[in-house]
């Protein structure tokens, strides 16, 4: 399965964004992120990790964030600090809206618990189906929400190379936004 590697990226733009992923308990976590492209469509951000991060990467690895307005669920293609591919990973969401706040733009969106992680050879891991029990045992899960979960399950354990392309083709398009705007 061939898989694009931005080794050769543009210098970041100087534009911001948050992300907030806002849990089910009604808590929320915000991450300040590059925006490299922004449309009602499709937003793409690009997080670089620090040194102690909490997520366990290696100092310089990045993450590039998708988002759709119309899909349920967000993706993330993450990075290794020299630009190869290390995984990819989904998560399962509600009402992602993207707005313009006092502190600049901002995607906002409810996590449902699932997430899918992809290895760059297509190997699917399916994480946290005991959180989905717990959360509908308890009934904290509505049939919407329910259905959103079980469509990202099965679409994406048999058209995984479609999630791929849609997910590189996001983040390829932003790229080559930002080096046009720069080549200007």
């Amino acid at each position: 399965m061939a898989t694009t590697i931005n080794s050769d990226l543009p210098a970041p733009p100087a534009r911001r964004m948050l992300e907030i992923k806002e849990a089910l308990s009604g808590g929320e976590r915000r991450f300040d992120l590059e925006r490299w492209f922004w449309t009602p469509e499709v937003v793409v951000g690009r997080w670089v990790a620090p040194a102690d991060n909490r997520f366990g990467l290696a100092q310089g690895a990045y993450s590039w964030g998708v988002w759709w307005s119309n899909r349920p669920y967000g993706a993330y293609r993450i990075h290794k600090p020299d630009g190869s591919l290390r995984l990819y990973r989904l998560d399962v969401l509600e009402d992602a809206c993207f707005e313009e706040m006092d502190e600049g733009f901002a995607v906002r969106w409810r996590d449902l618990l699932l997430d899918v992680l992809i290895t760059p050879d297509g190997e699917v891991e399916i994480e946290d189906e005991d959180e989905v029990a717990a959360a509908i045992e308890a009934q904290e899960l509505g049939a919407a929400q329910r259905w959103r979960i079980d469509w990202v399950r099965a679409a994406v354990q048999s058209h995984t190379p479609t999630f791929i392309g849609r997910i590189d083709r996001a983040v390829d398009d932003a790229i080559r936004s930002v080096r046009q705007l720069q080549d200007l």
